[in-house]
């Protein structure tokens, strides 16, 4: 969850399985609706991807921009600087006004949207409840590649270039897109009341927030959100949610493996985000998101800690006041060639180290987004393939296996594993060997512009099968007699679910659903692994 996020909807359907196995015969071959199931199949084979492309300042941008008379600013009608901007609910303004950057800025300085760089240092969260988004940002500034890509450099915000435009890049269902928005942001007294930089000279913070706002039809819109969703819009990765139970050694091995292969990492509170602005005695926000900036081991003249770095969106003085907080006389034992490899700062700038038993006793969940080769930033590993698929009332939307013949009428996707992954005996566990490790990711698609109170998403799910005959759809009496090899989880009305499995080469078959049965809706099924593998109908 994170600032902003709602109590997801769960059902937990009641299943019949077990009794003997029997095999069953038939022609129940894979033809229902395979011509409707499927809109688009992106195969994003080795960082290529030739249904995707990657966003770019077409010519309707260069277009647009050019059309803009100089010394006249551009306005951006889609997205005016009026309330309908600000809110999709009845509410007063309280005198909210709107202003560019080069009114904003103090006297006799001139506006930029990047100054050195970009850095999670820079990002200051306002009165928006956006947390989840700002967190991720957060995240992936860490890789200034990944930010680069959002934001396109060169774009003046003054001077004789200046056009008052800025264009942005998000992944978008399947697929990078163009944001554009005219400079004109929300201020009060002068000040601007969401996000914003650290340095009152720099605006990407405040813009790619409205961006991500047009994005979504409003700002406020932004409340309620999910950070593993923020995260795989940055990135087009694949995000695996978790919640923290207890100090779970695996998990811990888990978070630093993701940090070290270049994974980004947010975590969360559970609270009613409307009330983050309350901070706990240990310095803590409830129902707030935060970023995990390293995992460290370390050896010290007591023994041995367990160590993450963690960053508040606020970036100032609310930190974690409890062991290993930056006055936390634990540092004592630490010699200084460590502390310079951790990068010890003692800043009211909102990131903190803590140890991992006391982050799985104050935190309840972690989001880890892997990246795939879809983002083309380099050198990626791995495999990724995507089908866009729809529910369709009476024909494909079988609903959950509380109804098996119902539920055989679902979608279903051939997985095929031909080669196990590379084995590390220094670092993999040794039961994994001869496995490959799988993630899936079902989303649903929904509208452009759902920023609608009543807006609601499909408690959504998948379920995985192993099959001998790739050829034909698994009937209703399979899922009675056979168990399945995993799932996503209980049914959940998130934008998202995912799971990541370690899986024999064989092949799987993937039935994505809603819950209820007979609830039409569009999906995007997505895998991820680290051989080659096929995904088909």
């Amino acid at each position: 969850m994170g600032c902003g996020g709602t109590k997801p909807n769960l059902a937990s359907p009641t299943v019949s399985e077990g009794g003997e196995m029997t095999e069953y015969e038939g022609e129940n071959k894979r033809s229902i609706g395979n011509s409707v199931l499927s809109a688009a199949h992106y195969d994003y084979n080795n960082g290529s991807n030739k249904l995707v492309k990657e966003a770019s300042i077409d010519n309707k941008i260069n277009a647009l921009i050019e059309s803009i008379p100089e010394g006249e600013p551009f306005c951006d009608e889609e997205f005016p600087a009026e309330d309908c901007a600000l809110f999709y609910t009845e509410r007063p303004n309280h005198g909210i006004k709107w202003a560019r950057p080069k009114d904003i800025v103090p006297e006799g300085k001139q506006p930029h949207l990047l100054v050195d760089g970009i850095s999670s240092d820079d990002i200051k969260q306002g009165i928006l409840g956006d947390c989840w988004f700002l967190s991720s940002c957060a995240a992936v500034s860490q890789q200034e590649k990944f930010m680069r890509k959002i934001v396109p450099e060169d774009q003046p915000l003054c001077g004789k270039k200046y056009k008052g435009i800025v264009l942005f890049h998000f992944w978008h269902y399947g697929r990078w897109v163009n944001i554009y928005v005219d400079d004109r942001l929300p201020v009060k007294d002068g000040e601007l009341i969401y996000a914003s930089c650290d340095d009152p000279t720099e605006f990407w913070v405040a813009l790619v927030e409205k961006a991500y706002a047009k994005l979504h039809g409003c700002y406020e819109a932004l409340e309620g959100g999910q950070t593993m969703d923020a995260l795989v819009d940055l990135t087009g990765g694949l995000a695996e949610r978790y919640e923290i139970k207890s100090a779970d050694p695996n998990m811990y091995r888990h978070l630093l493996r993701a940090h070290r292969a270049g994974a980004f990492i947010a975590c969360s509170r559970k609270g009613d985000w409307r009330k983050t602005v309350q901070t706990e005695d240990n310095g803590l926000v409830s129902g707030h998101a935060y970023t995990i900036t390293n995992v460290l081991r370390i050896s010290h003249k007591m023994g041995e800690e367990r160590l993450l770095r963690i960053r508040n969106p606020w970036g100032n003085e609310t930190e974690w006041k409890g062991s290993w907080s930056d006055e936390d006389t634990n540092w004592s034992w630490v010699d200084e060639d460590t502390l310079k490899v951790m990068q010890v700062e003692k800043k009211d700038d909102g990131e903190f180290w803590m140890s991992f038993k006391d982050f799985c006793r104050h935190f309840q969940e972690v989001t880890i987004c892997t990246t795939g080769p879809e983002v083309n930033v380099g050198d990626q590993l791995g495999h990724v393939q995507c089908i866009e698929g729809i529910w369709i009332e009476g024909v494909s939307a079988g609903g959950s296996r509380n109804d098996l013949e119902m539920f055989a009428t679902n979608p279903q996707y051939i997985l095929t594993l031909s080669e196990p992954d590379d084995f590390d005996p220094m670092t993999d566990d040794p039961e994994n060997e001869g496995r490959c490790s799988v993630v899936i990711a079902l989303m649903q698609i929904q509208n452009k512009k759902q920023c609608r109170a009543d807006a609601k998403n499909l408690q959504i799910g998948f379920i995985l099968y192993q099959t001998d005959d790739p050829s034909k759809r698994l009937p209703a009496k399979h899922f009675k007699f056979n168990g399945d090899s995993g799932k996503s989880g209980i049914y959940i009305n998130l934008r998202e679910v995912s799971g990541r499995f370690e899986l024999e080469p064989g092949h799987y078959v993937i039935i994505p659903s809603a819950f209820q049965p007979d609830k039409p809706g569009k999906f995007l099924l997505r895998v991820f692994a680290q051989k080659r593998f096929k995904l088909t109908l």
